[in-house]
């Protein structure tokens, strides 16, 4: 099988899984939103920044390492399983004992204490979870399957149970269980595939493992500082509402990255089986980021142009306080996009120190402009923290993704925010030439309206200007046929 038939493959099996969480994450989202009210659902954003600490410590990006190894070596699978999850599970039981400590010395009513609590049953299912064997070994139709049963699961308890302000943590029991089903269900397959995992202790094996797992742990962490810290911060300085508010901007955030997530995970193994073979890399890098920051461009455009239409229509009137906040956002994650493409492959080239390195100085530089920009300006304060830190973080990626394989892709981000700019122009062209209809009053219509014609702005200016070529798709959609 072809390395395009392999990546086309994995980009339909995750498409279609992620299309289908989407969908049902937007219903689950909006409906707790609506029903929580922007008190209620602060409060479950607060504790789900808070648990992401939590659960970095519990991988210790020992995933990311399996997957690299696994890919160049997949013999190594049931082995690398054997440690991973006993690893996990150790730290698992460490790092949720400090966890309820802590949480019961803060500063929080017993509710909010309770929430916390509940949302600590994650840490169980993460640290069970198999997807890495999945994903090294591309049969990423399996973590599709699961993802589609356990968020359509998720929807439906959500909206079964969760109906006012009293079921705060109900909505959180049901995010904590439905962690542990899913890793569950990947412990059954993988127990079908390949056997059941036994408890490994292997102390010299272990020092190998986390001497090369722990400088990726690391900037996972200093990731953490680009995505959860804002929200921590906020829900002990901010009153709870606007917590609320930025809980369900980030929310959309995260739903913007998923199509740029899908192709990572899609391109991760090829390019990780390139390494050695430097004109190898170069082109699977090229075909990488012609794709990811062709999606991410136009994702980032839409959020930017329709964002009060987009809160009104997912999370309702009480979030229109957070249109500029959600625009700011989305400039950052035409950003994102950028340092996805440029280094998240330095972690399967075993350039991982530098990429730590650049990820925990922008992770460092959110942290000090948050300190500073919250007390002052709120909400919108932190998303220029995010801004900033994120160009910061693209500048020590940039220079080292050039060291590596000699070259950036600074023709395709010039293409892609020429079809962006004009996807924009023509959408609030529209806006201002029928004020009626495209009004916030009016979300739904806006919102279909405005983002059929920025889509088909976008996708025209893409062809003319060779940002998205025929010839390519074809040559990948013909290899997976």
């Amino acid at each position: 099988m072809t390395a395009g038939r392999r990546i086309f493959l994995n980009i339909r099996a995750l498409g279609l899984a992620r299309v289908a969480t989407l969908l049902s994450g937007l219903i689950t989202t909006a409906w707790t939103a609506r029903a929580l009210g922007p008190d209620g659902f602060g409060v479950l954003g607060f504790g789900t920044s808070m648990l992401a600490y939590a659960a970095l410590f519990v991988n210790l990006g020992l995933s990311t390492y399996a997957v690299r190894e696994i890919a160049r070596d997949r013999e190594k699978a049931t082995d690398l399983a054997d440690h991973v999850l006993t690893l996990r599970m150790l730290l698992a039981v460490l790092v949720g004992g400090l966890y309820v400590l802590f949480v019961l010395q803060l500063d929080k009513s017993a509710l909010v204490k309770a929430v916390l609590l509940v949302q600590a049953v994650q840490l169980l299912g993460n640290a069970l979870l198999l997807d890495f064997v999945y994903q090294a070994t591309e049969r990423m139709s399996i973590i599709a399957v699961r993802e589609i049963g356990t968020s359509l699961g998720n929807m439906v308890a959500v909206l079964a149970l969760v109906h006012g302000p009293d079921d705060l943590a109900v909505a959180a029991g049901i995010t904590a269980v439905s962690f542990v089903i899913n890793a569950a269900l990947m412990l059954a397959r993988f127990s079908r595939d390949f056997r059941m995992p036994r408890p490994r202790v292997d102390l010299a094996k272990w020092r190998v493992i986390l001497k090369t797992s722990a400088p990726m742990a690391v900037s996972v962490f200093a990731w953490a500082l680009f995505s959860h810290l804002d929200l921590v911060m906020l829900g002990f300085i901010a009153p709870q509402t606007e917590v609320g508010w930025y809980a369900a901007v980030t929310k959309l955030l995260v739903l913007s990255l998923t199509a740029g997530n899908i192709i990572l995970s899609a391109f991760m193994p090829q390019l990780a089986a390139a390494y050695g073979d430097r004109e190898a890399m170069r082109a699977r890098m090229r075909d990488y980021a012609a794709t990811i920051l062709s999606i991410g461009a136009l994702i980032a455009a839409g959020g930017f142009t329709l964002a009060p239409a987009i809160l009104g229509t997912v999370f309702g009137p009480a979030y229109a306080p957070a249109a500029d906040t959600l625009r700011l956002l989305m400039i950052a994650v035409a950003i994102v996009h950028i340092n996805l493409t440029m280094g998240n492959p330095l972690l399967v080239w075993h350039r991982q120190t530098g990429y730590m390195t650049a990820i925990l100085i922008g992770g460092l530089t959110n942290a000090a402009l948050n300190l500073v920009l919250i007390p002052r300006y709120g909400i919108e304060g932190s998303a220029v923290a995010t801004i900033v830190a994120e160009l910061t973080a693209m500048t020590g990626l940039a220079w080292l993704h050039r060291r590596e394989v000699g070259q950036l892709y600074l023709g395709i981000v010039a293409r892609a925010a020429l079809c962006a700019a004009l996807a924009m122009g023509a959408t609030l062209g529209l806006t201002h030439a029928l004020p009626d209809l495209m009004a916030p009053a009016h979300p739904l219509p806006a919102l279909l309206i405005g983002g059929s014609v920025l889509v088909a702005v976008y996708a025209l200016a893409a062809l003319l200007t060779g940002l998205v070529r025929p010839s390519r798709l074809r040559r990948l959609i013909v290899a997976a046929a």
